[in-house]
């Protein structure tokens, strides 16, 4: 419930909108009962942060696995690649507010045990593009950051509207036609 309760505080306000206070009163319990869990508010940012990351790469992976099979590998894993970078920026579109701490350098570490799946996701995408020929060691060795920063970069305009969402796709496949 907690998690919960700071995730609609984020919905409707933005992380700054985020105050134990605020949750404990959402919850209905007092700010001393709030810190049996957490011991302090960057400890419920880098939980619920965690738990973002963990929608998004969910949201990744479903949008990767929907691309239907081709009878050219590479094909396949370059369709495959797109797709986990619209359903990173399909989640920043529809959840601006989340997205805006999903990322946020937190103090404490997350209570939660959740790996940054997004990463992994990015990075198994990478592996498949250098098995069917696509990359090179060399290239393989920077392409996740380089995808990434990319995606990152437009995912963060497009929440912020500072990029029509009608240039959502032509943005997109300009970022990978550089990658």
């Amino acid at each position: 419930a907690l998690p919960i309760s700071a995730r609609k505080l984020i919905a409707d306000g933005g992380m700054h909108s985020l105050g134990l206070r605020k949750v404990s009163s959402t919850v209905g319990v007092s700010p001393a009962a709030l810190y049996r869990h957490f011991e302090n508010l960057e400890q419920l940012r880098a939980d619920v942060a965690a738990q973002i990351r963990s929608e998004i790469a969910e949201l990744m992976i479903a949008k990767r696995d929907r691309v239907p099979k081709s009878s050219s590998p590479k094909k396949f894993a370059i369709k495959r690649f797109e797709a986990i970078g619209q359903g990173y920026v399909e989640y920043a579109k529809k959840n601006p507010w989340s997205f805006e701490i999903a990322f946020i350098p937190c103090e404490e570490d997350s209570t939660m045990d959740l790996d940054d799946r997004a990463w992994l996701v990015l990075q198994e995408s990478v592996t498949e593009l250098q098995d069917v020929g696509l990359l090179n060691q060399k290239t393989k060795a920077i392409a996740p950051m380089l995808a990434w920063s990319s995606v990152h970069g437009l995912a963060t305009l497009i929440a912020q509207k500072a990029i029509p969402a009608s240039e959502l796709q032509k943005s997109l496949s300009d970022i990978y036609a550089g990658i």
